[in-house]
């Protein structure tokens, strides 16, 4: 067989797969299920306070007015696994009890790449893409331990 052929096998046989694939669908069938209008979509509105816009604004507002601990709260989601829900330790030490500069001090020095004990090398990729003000927040969380 030569290459048109080929070419025109090739394009009968996928011709016959697209003609099977829509004709065996199930007519329900939305593609990805994220068809939601008209009545649902204002169903959707009144469960969660408005359109999108005014959701994903009711978040930014809510976001700026909370307090940099509760912000911190939220980034020490990561922490946990090796210091522990309340900050009581395990894998990593203890972050209870300690100060708010001290925590700072210490996830600065691990995002510049300084050495701070036997377990720097596994806090400098946590550290590393950490704002400051992401600094400010955990640590301001940590000190309420």
């Amino acid at each position: 067989m030569n290459t048109t052929g080929l070419v025109a096998a090739f394009i009968v046989i996928v011709s016959g797969l697209i003609w099977v694939g829509t004709h065996s669908n199930d007519a329900e069938w939305t593609g990805n299920r994220n068809q939601c209008v008209d009545e649902c979509y204002d169903d959707w509105k009144a469960t969660n306070g408005g359109g999108i816009a005014e959701v994903e604004q009711a978040k930014q507002v809510a976001l700026a007015a909370a307090t940099p601990a509760a912000l911190g709260e939220k980034y020490y989601g990561q922490c946990i696994a090796c210091h522990g829900g309340r900050g009581e330790g395990g894998i990593g030490p203890q972050l209870a009890g300690q100060a708010t500069a001290d925590i700072v001090a210490k996830l600065t020095a691990y995002r510049a790449g300084e050495e701070r004990g036997a377990q720097s090398a596994m806090m400098y990729p946590v550290a590393k893409p950490m704002a400051d003000q992401d600094i400010n927040n955990i640590a301001a969380y940590v000190s309420n331990l």
